[in-house]
């Protein structure tokens, strides 16, 4: 049966490069050989989706398919294709029925690794084909809440394992990589920044993307509360019970609040507009929880007239 890369994709003929590696990345994961230890069936699968993989994502070689179907590597390379020959210089020898097909052709692409004895058996070794392929990067960094009001800038230095073809197959070699990575204003706490072509580069000189998770730093005084901020603000009871004004601290200055007569302890207000910044722009809201507080040790006048209410409530109840 002829062999569809499209439809061992799961894509249309149309499917453009982003489609394409997203079906390859879900696909590689439910049938990679170190998920599926023992099971013929999800190796072969694995390997079929690689091929597709392989031939989709280069621009040059889907071409090729395109025009003469999955004998493409034979016409590329023997009828004048893109380039002239092989990748690298590498020449594949198209066989027919009976000849080896496609693990005779991956043999010599991957210089003829595992011996039969590779991960997959019949001469593939899976843990080259993986690692012949680009590679996301993932990584994660806490941010301070006061950067993320207002936006920031991080550089990232990280190494990555890079995939090399030599004459003699495939090897990795690590590499150190320096990125600068711009974080907006009003990021969501685990949000994932994309910075593409910052992962681990392939055989075929293609890198992966950088996944930078952005999380909010632990604060002192503020706490994430649904969607607004929280803070807790201290107020002597004298003000709480007979109102007035107290000052409020926010990310980026403090405020005047005014509170009612009577202010119980554990109290919220909410101060529109004071919280953090929004990504999609404005702020949220800060809301303001009230600790009463009392003297720890009241001076002999305080004792007086604490004394004095005492008694006048005493005599009111």
């Amino acid at each position: 049966m002829a062999k569809d890369y499209y439809a061992t994709l799961g894509v249309s003929r149309k499917a453009d490069e982003k489609e394409i590696k997203s079906a390859y990345r879900k696909l590689a994961r439910k049938y990679h050989p170190d998920v599926n230890p023992g099971d013929k069936s999800a190796e072969t699968k694995f390997k079929e989706v690689s091929e597709a993989h392989s031939v989709l994502s280069d621009p040059e070689k889907r071409a090729l398919y395109d025009q003469y179907g999955e004998h493409w590597e034979n016409a590329g390379h023997f009828a004048g294709g893109p380039g002239g020959g092989a990748p690298g210089g590498y020449e594949y020898h198209f066989e027919g029925p009976g000849g080896g097909g496609f693990e005779s052709i991956f043999s010599q692409f991957f210089g003829g690794f595992g011996g039969g004895g590779g991960r997959g058996g019949g001469g593939i070794d899976f843990e080259h084909l993986n690692a012949a392929q680009p590679r996301d990067v993932e990584k994660t960094i806490e941010v301070p809440l006061e950067e993320i009001d207002s936006g920031t800038k991080r550089t990232l230095t990280y190494q990555t394992m890079d995939a090399q073809r030599t004459r003699d197959g495939i090897s990795t070699v690590p590499t150190t990589k320096k990125v600068e990575v711009t974080i907006p204003a009003g990021i969501a706490d685990g949000k994932k920044l994309r910075v593409p072509g910052k992962g681990g580069a392939g055989a075929n000189g293609k890198a992966g993307d950088l996944y930078v998770t952005v999380k909010w730093a632990p604060h002192g005084k503020f706490k994430l509360v649904e969607d607004h901020l929280e803070v807790e603000v201290s107020v002597p009871f004298t003000v709480a019970a007979l109102g007035g004004e107290i000052r409020v601290p926010t990310l980026r200055s403090n405020v005047t609040m005014k509170i009612p007569e009577g202010t119980q302890s554990g109290q919220v207000f909410r101060l529109g507009g004071q919280g953090i910044t929004r990504l999609n722009g404005g702020r949220g809201d800060l809301m303001a929880r009230i600790k009463i507080t009392v003297p720890k040790k009241p001076s002999e006048k305080q004792r007086d007239l604490l004394k004095q209410l005492a008694e006048l409530e005493v005599a009111t109840a």
